[in-house]
């Protein structure tokens, strides 16, 4: 009963709702444009609307919390060469032809480049 109440409290959070608009936008524009496309979308017509109807203070807060998840992301790129998306994905670059390979693969399924160790990752 008490983790209920705590899940009511969160979601009576203005920038907890923000997400979930953005979230639902998301979803209702993938149904009918690209995927990335639909993102802008869903973004760009929740600020709007959020910021037409409710405090635009939240919304800022909404896009420094996005900002601030980017900005980490790329320092961890940058600094330990570490792409955390690919990570998370389970996968890796081949250094030859660029394309997604699953980590543990020995073979590039696109180009057929036998990985020599963990650390190979490619260039541009």
């Amino acid at each position: 009963m008490e983790a209920l109440q705590n899940v009511i409290l969160l979601l009576s959070e203005p920038l907890v709702q923000f997400f979930i608009w953005v979230a639902v936008l998301f979803v209702i524009a993938n149904i009918f444009v690209d995927r990335r496309l639909s993102f802008w979308i869903a973004s760009v017509g929740a600020t709007y609307f959020w910021i037409k109807t409710q405090d635009p203070r939240v919304a800022l807060k909404a896009w420094l919390v996005v900002l601030g998840v980017f900005l980490i992301i790329l320092a961890v790129k940058n600094v330990f060469n570490l792409n955390i998306i690919l990570l998370l994905k389970g996968k890796k670059r081949c250094p030859m032809c660029c394309e997604e390979a699953y980590r543990k693969a020995k073979v590039c399924p696109h180009c057929h480049y036998k990985f020599a160790s963990e650390t190979d990752e490619c260039e541009t």
